[in-house]
Order: C-alpha cells, then structure tokens, then sequence
C-alpha cells in the first residue's frame, strides 16, 4: 500500500489545493487536505530520538515499522480507492 500513497507540498497559494481538488474528481483517487501524518510521525521520531531515555530499547528496524504504521492505520480505509494524494 506505501508506493499508492503521494505527497503533495507547495508553498502558500502555489496550487496544491487546486491540485487536490482536481484529483479528486477521478473516482480512483484519493486527495485529501492536509491530514494530521505528518504531525503523528514527527511525534513518533520525537519519542523514539536519543532525547528520550528509553530509545536505546528500539532498533532502527522497529523505528521503521512503527513509522510505516501510522502510513497503513491511517490511510487503511481510503486504500480501496488506489492512489492515495495528501497534501503537507
């Protein structure tokens, strides 16, 4: 499901809603505002950095798969549809 899901980033009045618009007109496509990942994965490599006393406990391979989680938790229901556009 990670290679269907796409970002689409632009600065201020540079497009990227009228992009997100016109994706979703085609039924096979998913566009969305901006969704709260990328907050969540900040989060989560906040909570797993060297910051916090409790990171030596989790390997780079369990780092990784939590990040992917959020991807596959969060973008589950919408999967259905094919390609997947968020906007950050």
């Amino acid at each position: 499901m990670l290679n269907k899901i796409h970002f689409i980033s632009g600065l201020p009045r540079s497009g990227s809603t009228l992009l997100s618009a016109i994706l979703r007109q085609n039924p096979r496509f998913h566009a969305g505002m901006t969704s709260p990942v990328g907050g969540l994965v900040e989060r989560m490599l906040e909570a797993m950095s060297e910051n916090n006393e409790y990171s030596v406990f989790i390997s780079p391979e369990q780092k990784q798969a939590l990040i992917l989680s959020i991807f596959s938790a969060y973008y589950q229901p919408q999967a259905e549809q094919g390609v997947i556009f968020d906007t950050i």
